[in-house]
């Protein structure tokens, strides 16, 4: 059992909106502790994360509320997954072989396909026809029940071990700006950040990873403490958007003079900071023109 708080992080519902849908539109039901504390179910889970991934991609609530209802009633799927007026998208290859793996907790296997499908010379077209595809398919799949728990916790982490390895075996560059790249407090939904984080360093800019959770005040630290010439912050939930808002704030307050970035699928919500899109190798060099720019304002 999950209370709500961790309900909220696993599905990127804010609380707010969780109780809402809860009162509104009867998708869940909670139980209740002796203390009368909301406590969710893994099957209260995935119903909030079907509906989550239905509103993302374009669906009223009180559509997307009835859409997993449904589906959860055994109804089937009765739109395609871009939304009520989207178009079905072609799967990306080999991503049924990596849900049978994961399925099966075939790390090995797992790790044979990552390998293969992330090797090329190029990672930025890899990670952008492939990787990001894949990573929103495994969460479709996790959220419908065609893959448990531990099998998507499993390829994820076979994800961010590889994303790992790559980001340490791109040369490092010596000169220009340094980017200091991580999550806002409270975020931990990395991969889309670390890919990003890949694609800059190889593209020849001068990176620090600092990953997920990360405050505020910790931001500012970090960027004088590298006297860094350009921040960038990832908004993958909508219980992210505040947090990622008061590091933007606070360093363009703070440390002015900086590129302040931000890329993720909530990223037009915070104001204030560059905006780097959906496409890895468009947000690399939207990121290398700003940082251009701010060294000749600075020169």
């Amino acid at each position: 059992m999950y209370t709500i708080k961790r309900a909220a992080e696993l599905t990127g519902i804010g609380l707010s909106t969780l109780r809402a849908w809860e009162r509104r539109y009867g998708v869940v039901s909670p139980s209740r502790s002796e203390g009368q504390y909301r406590l969710y179910s893994d099957a209260d889970v995935r119903a909030l994360a079907i509906m989550a991934s239905l509103v993302h991609d374009g669906w009223t609530a009180k559509e997307a509320a009835a859409e997993t209802l449904s589906r959860l009633a055994g109804g089937g799927v009765s739109a395609p997954v871009g939304g009520p007026q989207g178009a079905e998208l072609e799967s990306p290859p080999g991503l049924d072989e990596l849900l049978d793996a994961a399925r099966d907790l075939d790390t090995p296997r797992v790790s044979a396909i990552l390998a293969q499908r992330l090797g090329s010379a190029d990672f930025t077209e890899a990670a952008g026809s492939w990787l990001m595809p894949v990573l929103a398919a495994i969460g479709s799949a996790w959220a419908d029940g065609r893959l448990s728990a531990a099998g998507e916790h499993l390829v994820s982490h076979a994800i961010q071990r590889r994303l790992a390895g790559l980001y340490e075996a791109a040369p490092r560059a010596t000169t220009g700006p340094v980017v200091v790249l991580g999550l806002p407090s409270g975020a931990r939904h990395e991969l889309g950040l670390l890919a990003f984080s890949v694609a800059a360093r190889q593209a020849g800019l001068t990176t620090a990873y600092v990953g997920a959770d990360l405050p505020a005040e910790d931001w500012e630290l970090a960027v004088s403490g590298r006297h860094a010439g350009g921040a960038v912050l990832s908004v993958p939930r909508m219980a992210d958007i505040v947090s990622a808002q008061a590091v933007v704030d606070r360093l363009t307050r703070n440390a002015p003079g900086i590129v302040v970035a931000v890329g993720g699928r909530h990223q037009d919500s915070v104001t204030g900071a560059l905006h780097l899109g959906h496409d890895l190798a468009a947000g690399v060099a939207l990121l290398r023109d700003g940082l251009v720019r701010g060294q000749r304002l600075t020169s």
